[in-house]
């Protein structure tokens, strides 16, 4: 019996030693995925300090450059040396031009590594690769002994255009940031970095022929309690009150743009014309129209269209902007021109009449100026989708930034595009539900929206195809006054934008693409970049059955975490909590907390969500004021499902009644006795939604005769502060117990004076 027992020990090490040969390395995870990976099992190939990069040509020397940073070597360069082995050799190779320029290959083995492509562009994106097959750890420190696994990669991009917008007009960043901005487009295989310069609120590049517009235009004064863009006002010399901005001179802007080039990143400037522009208002105010007495009109932002002198300027500052950007495009804006002023402007109405224009046709003759202009030096014009009002000439480049469905009826006006989707790529938008995501925008494009976004529509005639020339995403900064919170608004959903950009159609796979994230992340926090974590914060989802009145609850990160949860309002912790394996059901009110661990780690503070089971839960309702389309929800059912949109507007789960009193019938499967009713509701006035100016409760038994049992009225007037504060509340009515089987509930919009307004509502609460 020893004897057996002796072999089955021997046996099972020897199964145990054989296992441990056979171990399987790490998996090749890149990001964005190539077009191909072809691991091996050689040997890896070995660096250090004395490993060559062998060049033959000065276009290579970026890329020779970027790899020596990357592994934290002062690598020797060596010129025309093809009989050196265990080096880098760098190729232009023209037979791989059908992977365009900015595709390469990448094989490695014990020996070598050979770095081909028909660009030198290509040579420096395989570098980019060849940094995510080294340690996270190199990002931070030296380490003295590298090596990468043998491998075959073949990968080019899906667009021409693949770009990244920064907004430094309402917050200006210093220049270091821009040149890190810049290092995050090329680490992720982006070529267009969309410098937006100049907007409403402030003016950020030193213009030689203009200097009022730095003088002065560069600063706003700071005003207690307001956001930027609200009551706005340059700061001149003199002032009491403190002073904001900032400006590039024309010095540092060379600076970035060399920067960009040796990244093989094409700096795009914007300038906005004919408006945004209220800030060129304040600094030349003769550019404003005048009505027919020739008293100046308001300083709404736009250029006087009949005024020689606003093309005078622009034509001087474009002159500058072109000596300065070697882009082929220039960037006009062009969006949200507002054209009350035209329509009473003495000098624009009557060039309207002499030439037949509407005001839509009078912003083409605008934009057209320019179009023209920019031709004759030798460069493109591109502005935002709203130039196609009117006339538009048909070399102007068109970038969308409208909703998706919209995609297909902006490509048919045949101008060629960049799709820059709001919908999706709108980076200052809500990344999460949580209560802790910092304020942003609105909207919502949590990371796997971003990444599942397909840019070509299902169905798009193929004629139409070729005129997308890519795809961009922006970051508009109302919310985020410094570097810290351009990044936290950036990461990850820049990998997410890295894949649509690069993979090929059809390819992309979310569940790779979630398991690459792990390191990806890990990178970013060794580079010291302030990630979002909103894809690791658990998102509680209920679902109700109608049928059963249960609920279903979900608990889910978008990234891989274990989720723990109570339901009994005590804080969870790994320790305490059940950790979360499948959905549950509940079938009374609970208080949901739930908790996400990674790598032992809790990671920020718990999510919490009421399951308010009330009794009108699953019942029919007829909802008697439509809702807007986008703000449509689940129609009439959304007020009924008990599941909350909590504190994001823009989520999806809000009703939105535009300019109309709120009224809805619940009916019961039964006579029922209620006593409570709440109407959930969230506000934002900056954004025209506001809190009903009251509510009131009726019963009935037929559905027909209703009796009204409770009514309250607010005794807010309408002069109610415009701010971007988001509020919640449940406006509720209680009153003496009473039977019925149909319930009313109406609840009068707030009247402002000369604008629109919203009720958002997501629940009518009865108890």
């Amino acid at each position: 019996m020893n004897v057996i027992k002796l072999l089955i020990a021997v046996a099972l090490i020897s199964l145990t030693t054989s296992c441990l040969q056979k171990k399987e390395s790490p998996p090749i995870e890149i990001i964005p995925e190539p077009v191909s990976i072809a691991k091996h099992d050689g040997a890896p190939f070995s660096i250090n300090v004395s490993t060559p990069i062998v060049i033959n040509d000065s276009s290579m020397l970026p890329a020779a450059q970027l790899l020596q940073d990357v592994v934290k070597m002062e690598l020797p360069i060596k010129w025309n040396s093809n009989e050196i082995t265990s080096a880098f050799v760098f190729q232009l190779d023209a037979s791989l031009d059908s992977l365009t320029k900015e595709g390469y290959s990448l094989s490695i083995n014990k020996k070598s590594i050979h770095i081909k492509s028909s660009g030198p562009q290509g040579l420096f994106y395989a570098v980019e690769t060849i940094r995510q097959l080294l340690p996270v750890e190199l990002e931070k420190e030296k380490i003295a002994s590298l090596s990468l696994p043998a491998a075959e990669i073949m990968d080019s991009p899906r667009f021409p255009w693949r770009g990244l917008h920064l907004d430094v007009s309402r917050h200006f960043m210093p220049l270091e940031f821009i040149k890190k901005y810049i290092d995050y487009l090329a680490m992720h295989k982006l070529n267009v970095f969309h410098w937006h310069l100049v907007d409403g609120i402030g003016w950020r590049i030193e213009i030689k022929s203009h200097p009022e517009l730095t003088d002065i235009g560069a600063w706003r004064k700071v005003k207690a309690d307001r956001r930027p863009w609200q009551d706005f006002e340059v700061w001149r010399k003199g002032d009491k009150a403190p002073k904001y901005g900032g400006f590039y001179t024309q010095a540092e802007i060379r600076e970035v743009v060399a920067y960009a080039q040796e990244r093989f990143i094409t700096v795009l400037p914007e300038i906005e014309l004919p408006g945004h522009s209220e800030v060129v208002m304040q600094c030349y105010p003769h550019l404003i129209c005048k009505d027919a007495r020739g008293k100046k009109l308001a300083n709404h932002g736009v250029y006087c269209a009949s005024n020689p002198a606003s093309y005078q300027l622009l034509e001087e500052v474009l002159d500058e902007i072109i000596q300065l950007f070697p882009s082929e495009y220039i960037h006009i804006g062009g969006d949200e021109v507002g054209k009350g002023n035209w329509k009473k402007c003495a000098g624009c109405q009557k060039l309207m009449k002499q030439k037949a224009y509407t005001p839509h046709e009078l912003q083409s003759h605008f934009v057209n100026h320019f179009d023209d202009y920019l031709k004759a030096k030798g460069r493109k014009l591109i502005g935002w989708h709203e130039i196609l009002e009117g006339e538009l000439s048909s070399s102007a480049t068109i970038m969308y930034w409208g909703a998706e469905k919209g995609v297909e009826d902006c490509l048919k006006k045949e101008h060629p595009v960049v799709l820059t989707t709001g919908s999706h790529l709108y980076f200052d938008h809500y990344q999460g539900l949580s209560k802790h995501e910092p304020k942003a925008f609105g909207g919502f494009a949590p990371l796997k929206k971003v990444y599942d976004y397909e840019p070509v529509p299902g169905g798009l005639v193929e004629k139409y195809e070729h005129l997308i020339m890519g795809v961009q995403a922006n970051i508009w900064t109302e919310y985020m006054p410094d570097p810290q919170q351009v990044e936290y608004m950036l990461f990850p959903r820049i990998a997410a934008l890295a894949e649509i950009t690069w993979h090929p159609k059809g390819t992309k796979n979310w569940a790779h693409f979630r398991n690459k994230m792990n390191g990806m992340l890990r990178r970013y926090q060794t580079m010291g970049i302030n990630y979002a974590n909103s894809a690791l914060r658990p998102t509680i989802q209920f679902e109700l059955n109608p049928s059963t009145k249960q609920m279903t609850v979900t608990l889910e990160t978008e990234l891989h975490t274990d989720i723990y949860y109570t339901l009994d309002g005590s804080k969870p912790t790994p320790t305490t909590a059940t950790p979360y394996t499948q959905p549950f059901l509940l079938d009374t009110s609970a208080t949901v907390k739930a908790i996400a661990v990674k790598d032992g780690q809790v990671l920020g503070q718990p999510e919490v969500k009421e399951a308010i089971l009330h009794k009108a839960r699953g019942a029919k309702v007829e909802l008697h004021s439509q809702p807007a389309e986008k703000y449509a929800a689940q129609g009439p059912y959304t007020l009924v499902d008990t599941d909350f949109g909590g504190d994001k507007w823009g989520n999806g789960k809000w009703l939105g009644i535009l300019s109309k009193d709120f009224e809805a019938t619940i009916t019961f499967d039964k006579a029922t006795e209620i006593q409570k009713i709440g109407l959930s509701c969230i506000e934002e006035t900056g954004a025209g939604i506001y809190f009903p100016a009251g509510l009131e409760v009726l019963v009935s038994n037929d559905g027909k005769n209703f009796t009204s049992i409770k009514a309250w009225k607010t005794t807010r007037n309408g002069k109610i502060p415009k701010t971007s504060d988001i509020k919640t509340k449940i406006f509720a009515l209680e009153f003496d117990p009473v039977t019925c089987l149909y319930l009313k509930v109406k609840a009068p919009y707030q009247k402002v004076n000369n604008q629109g307004v919203f009720i958002f509502t997501d629940e009518l609460i009865v108890e």
